[in-house]
């Protein structure tokens, strides 16, 4: 017959006092492991939530400066020759996919592909004194799992500073970006309303 000492009195299950300490100090350190795996996969989910964000706030900050150089690039100032203008238009292109649709209304018919919207550009007459293109009311929405972004803006067409900069068209737009070799290009532009109309003395 097994007897136990002092210091190891078997329970009503037969497990000594020593294992039993044993089996609740193992159990003790597993729940404390559990909880910091618990704590690690929080901190985790935090931690990828934020540089989503930062991911986005920084995409975001890089399409509104994309479209500060566009709107310079298509703005047309007083005394621009014919090649300064094709010049603009080419640099235009930079900023759409090859495939780019753009559809911004009448006078201009849709058009589809960068060699086609470089013609439309080219061939596009300004008013005397030229023509400042600022977007305003500028909305981003990134979407970082599929790299493209969704850009609602208000394009400005402002008579060149030289003729009063009176404000002629804005035009909303919808505008959608996707990155492309790291750099976010233009894929599609549609119109969504007009507002104001040109004075009809273009050239």
């Amino acid at each position: 017959m097994h007897r136990t000492s002092g210091s190891e009195h078997q329970d009503n299950l037969g497990v000594c006092g020593r294992d039993r300490v044993e089996i609740v100090g193992k159990r003790a350190v597993g729940g404390t492991q559990s909880r910091r795996v618990r704590q690690v996969a929080g901190a985790a989910v935090v931690l990828l939530a934020a540089v989503s964000t930062a991911c986005a706030r920084s995409d975001e900050d890089r399409i509104r400066r994309l479209l500060e150089e566009l709107a310079q690039t298509v703005s047309v100032e007083d005394g621009d020759t014919p090649m300064i203008r094709q010049a603009r238009a080419i640099r235009l292109t930079t900023y759409l996919t090859a495939d780019a649709n753009v559809d911004i209304g009448a006078p201009f018919s849709p058009v589809a592909g960068r060699d086609a919207v470089l013609r439309v550009a080219a061939a596009v007459r300004v008013p005397a004194g030229g023509v400042t293109i600022e977007f305003n009311e500028v909305r981003v929405t990134v979407d970082i799992q599929t790299r493209r972004a969704l850009v609602i803006a208000r394009a400005s067409v402002m008579a060149g500073a030289a003729v009063g900069g009176e404000l002629l068209q804005a035009r909303e737009l919808n505008m959608v970006f996707s990155e492309v070799g790291g750099e976010w290009l233009i894929d599609d532009v549609r119109l969504v309303r007009v507002r104001g109309g040109l004075d009809g003395k273009n050239r």
